[in-house]
């Protein structure tokens, strides 16, 4: 006798998935007048649920009544968990520990999006309906592809995720191929943000001029090519001396040109006194 009734909760909800219920549910959460489901239970409203692909996704459910909880993928209405333990083959559905009966899919996928339902085995019978929508995490590093810095001068590049529903647990800095996060370079930091990761340069080199990636656990790569512009630079002496020697040279210029015209002027004297003796 004990081994049938743990079974009749199975049973139950076997007798409600046969039932035709595509389209009983409409947008907001009210159902049709066909729905077989007493009114007293119909819910009011359906939850959405932002998962990641490669992310976790929980899908929660609460009710105050006692008895036997049990979720329901509703577009195969494959039958998914019933109490605490795993009725699919796909291991990836578990009822999550803690208060509540929250779904937790792990590893989630694009296939995992739709509706999903849980029910209490009471009369009449409660129901909760979560929509979970999956998104495919991305990064980007603004100002790329190309990035020209001068030499010396600082440098912050942001690694920053889009279209993510959860913060990375750690993002990897690559210079090429190399991945540089534990390098301990001089002037050299990296800081993670909710959103994604900072890494500054204090001071640029020749030698960081690279293809740069930035790679979160849970979103895909970006990438850019940092240019740096070389700065020819002369020592302050060496500036100095240029501008005397420029000085001297301007100077002597101009003593050689009143030079010259002192000496044409003398000639042009000479000539007029000897053109009037002749006369």
């Amino acid at each position: 006798m004990a081994p049938f009734l743990l079974i009749l909760p199975l049973l139950a909800s076997l007798r409600y998935l046969i039932q035709p219920i595509d389209g009983a549910i409409e947008r907001g959460g009210s159902t049709k007048e066909t729905d077989p489901v007493d009114s007293r239970a119909r819910p009011k409203f359906i939850k959405d649920v932002l998962a990641q692909t490669g992310g976790n996704a929980l899908l929660p459910c609460q009710f105050n009544s006692p008895g036997i909880v049990t979720w329901i993928r509703r577009k195969d209405r494959q039958l998914l968990t019933v109490g605490r333990s795993t009725h699919s083959i796909d291991t990836r559905f578990v009822v999550s520990n803690g208060p509540g009966w929250n779904l937790l899919i792990k590893n989630v996928n694009h296939e995992d999006a739709g509706l999903y339902e849980c029910q209490i085995q009471t009369e009449p019978m409660q129901q909760r309906f979560i929509r979970l929508n999956i998104t495919e995490a991305y990064s980007v590093i603004p100002g790329g592809p190309d990035l020209h810095v001068k030499q010396g001068s600082s440098l912050r590049l942001e690694c920053q995720l889009m279209a993510a529903a959860e913060s990375p647990s750690y993002v990897f800095w690559y210079r090429e191929t190399r991945m540089i996060n534990y390098d301990n370079e001089p002037g050299v930091r990296f800081e993670l943000k909710r959103n994604g990761s900072v890494f500054v340069v204090e001071k640029v080199k020749l030698s960081h001029g690279a293809n740069y990636t930035c790679s979160p656990n849970n979103a895909r790569p970006a990438h850019i090519v940092l240019h740096v512009i070389e700065e020819e630079e002369k020592p302050a002496a060496m500036h100095g001396g240029d501008r005397r020697n420029s000085t001297a040279t301007t100077s002597t210029n101009t003593i050689l040109t009143l030079v010259a015209l002192l000496i044409i002027e003398n000639v042009r004297r000479y000539f007029q006194i000897l053109i009037c003796h002749a006369t």
